[in-house]
């Protein structure tokens, strides 16, 4: 499945003072076969994106992710659930397999 990067984050990251640096990583994933013919289409099928418009949804909304104890890990976390909440949201749904397969992971 194509990879989504989040431009932006790095200089959110730079703005906030921390004490320390964080070492979460998380990973959003529609864990289906299908899933990137659903967000990108195929010759048969036209897109119907959910991914990428819940990470577009997700920073428009980033002021109101960020809770009282504000550290990279914890940035990291509340936008990966964002993430997949919005996604899951968004997403088409015919069996609800894809909505259902839908997941953060921390690497």
């Amino acid at each position: 499945m194509a990879g989504i990067s989040i431009s932006g984050m790095d200089s959110l990251l730079e703005t906030l003072d921390f004490g320390g640096s964080g070492t979460a990583s998380y990973t959003v994933r529609a864990d289906t076969d299908y899933a990137v013919y659903v967000e990108f289409g195929s010759s048969r099928n036209k897109a119907q994106p959910f991914l990428r418009p819940a990470v577009e949804e997700t920073m428009r909304d980033a002021d109101s992710l960020l809770g009282d104890e504000i550290t990279p890990d914890s940035i990291a976390e509340a936008v990966a659930e964002d993430i997949a909440d919005n996604a899951q949201r968004i997403a088409p749904v015919d069996t609800g397999k894809l909505e259902r397969s839908i997941e953060v992971r921390e690497r």
